[in-house]
């Protein structure tokens, strides 16, 4: 209650999204020519320019954001990245598989680096009312929550997995069909663990290590909260695939009935017809359970991210309160309305999601109580800097 009281006493400003999704749809149409015109060559500055515009016309407490990546430094990085692919395709076909090997994990070991160095990168070329945002962090807990931690977490899960499949009874039908179940539950429980683990972890340490100016922001997830919401998640998403399993398992079988004793090919033909129509219903029921799942998640993370989120040691605090079913509806819009006219609805559509995120966003303070200074703080210079530039171009949620 004491939150909620101090929430109704601090002013509250919600993000405004001034774009429109006819200019950002002639955007995409110049972009998506300038693409093809040069065989590809210029998806890494189309890109770019689409993003300059959404945070162009973003704005907050008054200010509008900036966003300083450009092409160049996307363009740079794929080369790099293109630069290693046909390095490990020519030792493949060399017969040298040993060196595709090293090849292979050194630039693992490089995407790591990279990957915090982009992420700087892309956060000093991101300010709001001229005050930059940083990131800094400890390359030692960096590798830990994006390398060893899922590496351990996903070898804990299969030595659990595997344990279960052992100690449960198969020796009759009941007992298998109850071993299915438990094996099912412990797969929900363990992808929940999994997934909310991960999730709190790599956003906690990510934004305590993110800092507006001289302000550093700071956020508390509760791991708990995100297991849970993880394994509701899923089990939104079971009810179509069970339903989607028992159409095509169906068909399956009148499939077998029917190579056994039709003898008819106009038969043959109408049933052939009849089972693609059911697979595509079944396909139907799991992508719209993959929606359903997806935006109850995104949605559940969200607001428990935003909540909980804080600046300046809790002096400006943040809000979201989008809707699963205002998610869900403008995600399945997004996917089929933009497939049925062949992308040509994405630019509206995507302006329509993000305005509407932006109105349910809110920061709760004044930013202009804060002392607005930029850290002294300069891009990094060297050669991995400068290959690391375009790799992560945003930071989740900025």
């Amino acid at each position: 209650m004491a939150q909620v009281i101090n929430e109704m006493d601090v002013p509250s400003h919600s993000f405004v999204f001034h774009g429109t999704g006819e200019r950002y749809f002639l955007i995409c149409v110049v972009n998506v020519l300038l693409t093809i015109i040069t065989l590809g060559i210029y998806l890494p500055w189309a890109l770019m320019k689409c993003k300059r515009y959404l945070y162009a016309n973003m704005e907050v407490n008054g200010q509008r954001f900036s966003y300083g990546i450009t092409g160049g430094n996307v363009f740079v990085s794929c080369l790099f990245f293109v630069f290693f692919y046909f390095a490990i395709l020519m030792t493949v076909s060399a017969d040298m598989p040993l060196v595709g090997c090293v090849l292979t994990l050194l630039l693992l070991v490089l995407l790591i680096f990279m990957a915090a160095k982009g992420l700087r990168h892309q956060a000093l070329m991101t300010s709001l009312n001229g005050v930059r945002f940083s990131f800094n962090c400890s390359m030692k807990g960096f590798w830990w929550v994006t390398f060893f931690l899922p590496i351990l977490m996903a070898i804990g899960m299969g030595t659990v997995f595997f344990i279960s499949t052992k100690m449960l009874p198969a020796n009759s039908s009941s007992s298998v069909i109850i071993s299915m179940v438990l094996m099912a539950i412990v797969g929900i429980v363990s992808i929940g663990i999994f997934n909310g683990t991960l999730y709190s972890l790599v956003m906690s340490f990510l934004w305590s290590n993110t800092s507006f100016g001289i302000h550093r922001f700071k956020v508390n997830l509760d791991t708990t909260y995100c297991i849970k919401y993880a394994i509701l998640a899923f089990l939104a998403l079971f009810p179509f695939l069970a339903v989607a399993g028992y159409i095509i398992f169906d068909q399956i079988l009148n499939a077998y009935d029917s190579s056994v004793y039709a003898n008819d090919d106009i038969e043959n033909l109408q049933q052939f017809m009849e089972m693609q129509r059911k697979m595509i219903i079944a396909q139907l029921i799991y992508y719209f359970g993959i929606a359903v799942s997806t935006s109850y998640l995104t949605v559940s993370l969200r607001n428990h991210f935003m909540s909980n989120l804080s600046l300046n040691d809790g002096r400006i605090r943040f809000r979201s309160t989008l809707t699963y079913h205002g998610m869900l509806y403008r995600m399945c819009a997004l996917v089929v309305i933009s497939g049925i006219t062949g992308g040509l609805a994405y630019p509206l559509l995507k302006i329509w999601m993000i305005d509407w995120q932006a109105k349910n966003t809110y920061l709760l303070g004044d930013l202009d109580d804060l002392p607005l200074i930029n850290k002294e703080e300069q891009p990094d210079k060297g050669f991995l800097a400068s290959i690391s530039r375009g790799v992560m171009s945003s930071l989740p949620f900025l």
